[in-house]
């Protein structure tokens, strides 16, 4: 199983440098850049930074959406960072956070999930792109710059059943968010109708420090309606414990116990969460005791 983290600190982008520097020192696999309004800095600039001062590490874009970009702006953007890296980029594709998409005005139909990703996919192979869908119309529209991979990897988040479809028909795997064995077993159940052997199943657990800031991150899955019922409960009944179990560690017994839960259940990569950025040497000892 890969390991990999998500660059999601608090910290101002003009501090990123000195820890990006340590990744490939720490032997992870892949960094995520995360696209959140929340974030002190913007996807594309910190994912420069991330190839630019990585030499391993593969470059994680995502989760990213085509409701806020053009799918047109993001397959350039990939594309030119693919070089920039020596083609260590992959991108997951979502919806995004649906109160944000409706304070900026770039709601939309769940249609443009699966018309982005054709068309950035076929803009970065190099093709010139006509497409009128339910969301994205365009007209011979093509780029300079294709993508240094023959391919670049594509997943698709997903908390609900509807998004694991979407990814099996047009993703290269599926992203989630829990060790539930009830939940991973309905998304390699999707792995498996996708009829591609190299479909991959990624998730999401956190490190989250110090205990209060742990407990507010677990208690927001909670309200996930989707989410709570493929683990198998109604929303907003699970205990603190009970979600714990599937969405954190705090120690390197609790990460072994989750490794062992997640590679039974199939899952090809772990996204560790994290928060300080003076928690990612504690992140990485632990990773290096349970490989």
């Amino acid at each position: 199983m890969r390991f990999s983290v998500e660059l999601a600190v608090k910290c101002p982008v003009t501090e990123l440098v000195d820890y990006l520097k340590a990744y490939d020192d720490y032997g992870f696999d892949r960094v995520w850049v995360p696209d959140s309004p929340i974030s002190q800095w913007e996807v594309w600039s910190a994912a420069t930074l991330a190839a630019t001062y990585t030499r391993k590490a593969r470059i994680g874009v995502g989760v990213t959406s085509p409701y806020h970009r053009s799918p047109a702006v993001m397959a350039h953007a990939a594309a030119t960072l693919d070089h920039l890296s020596g083609g260590r980029v992959d991108l997951s594709i979502g919806r995004g956070i649906r109160p944000f998409l409706e304070r900026i005005g770039a709601n939309a139909s769940d249609a443009a999930v699966e018309e982005g990703i054709a068309i950035i996919r076929r803009l970065m192979a190099g093709e010139t792109v006509s497409h009128q869908g339910e969301v994205f119309h365009f007209q011979e529209v093509s780029l300079r710059l294709c993508a240094l991979q023959e391919r670049v990897a594509v997943y698709v988040p997903a908390t609900s059943e509807h998004w694991m479809e979407v990814a099996s028909r047009v993703a290269d795997g599926v992203h989630t968010y829990t060790s539930n064995p009830r939940l991973l077993g309905i998304a390699r159940e999707w792995a498996r109708r996708s009829g591609r052997d190299g479909f991959q199943i990624i998730t999401t657990l956190g490190y989250v420090e110090p205990e209060e800031v742990r407990k507010w991150w677990v208690g927001n899955f909670n309200n996930n309606a989707n989410l709570q019922r493929l683990c198998g409960r109604e929303p907003g009944a699970a205990s603190y414990e009970e979600l714990a179990q599937d969405l954190v560690f705090t120690d390197v017994e609790g990460l072994a116990a989750q490794v062992k839960r997640l590679e039974e259940a199939g899952v090809d990569e772990l996204m560790v969460a994290y928060r300080r950025p003076e928690d990612l040497p504690v992140i990485a000892e632990m990773v290096r005791a349970v490989r």
